[in-house]
């Protein structure tokens, strides 16, 4: 019920602030962690996005628990002993998105903003690219995403299997006839 109350919130925003609004119902994610014992890797294809490129405004929502991995036991210490699901059912980004050239093909762009993960909020500059190709928009970026500014503990047993960083990748594809 919060995810969608809090969709839906975001979703009328955007839709208000200008009615360009374009909404991505099957975004990709994918987190990478590399650490002395064993690489973690985990994709989730059921992250929602809006983005409006009059404005530049963009919130991203991503549902923790829809994040495949390749073992099913690291899928259930990531939901029940790291990420905590069941308390922390989404992250999201919301904030704007600079660069956005209508006429470029390819366009340089900077997401600035509040990213909320395991609770926890944060003032966040992210690079990323913004592709156009006839009547679609791609929004891509790969950054860094430091545990502990969110609150996520690794027990001390586990520290040369789970990096302290992790490499996260986002794409988003979005669908206008009149781009």
């Amino acid at each position: 019920m919060k995810k969608l109350i809090l969709f839906t919130f975001f979703w009328l925003h955007a839709y208000y602030g200008s009615c360009q609004a374009l909404q991505s119902e099957k975004g990709y994610v994918k987190f990478f962690s590399s650490a002395l014992i064993e690489d973690i890797t985990a994709e989730n294809h059921q992250a929602k996005a809006l983005f409006n490129p009059e404005t530049g405004e963009a919130v991203f929502l991503i549902p923790i628990a829809d994040f495949e991995f390749n073992k099913t036991l690291m899928k259930e210490h990531f939901n029940e002993n790291y990420m905590e699901s069941d308390q922390y059912p989404e992250a999201y980004f919301k904030g704007t998105i600079s660069g956005y050239q209508k006429d470029a093909t390819k366009s340089e762009a900077v997401a600035e903003g509040e990213m909320m993960i395991h609770g926890v909020k944060n003032q966040v500059r992210i690079p990323g690219e913004i592709i156009r190709q006839n009547n679609t928009l791609l929004l891509k970026a790969v950054f860094q995403v430091a545990l502990e500014d969110y609150d996520i503990e690794i027990p001390k047993l586990m520290f040369q299997k789970i990096a302290e960083e992790v490499e996260v990748t986002i794409q988003f594809e979005f669908q206008n006839p009149s781009l």
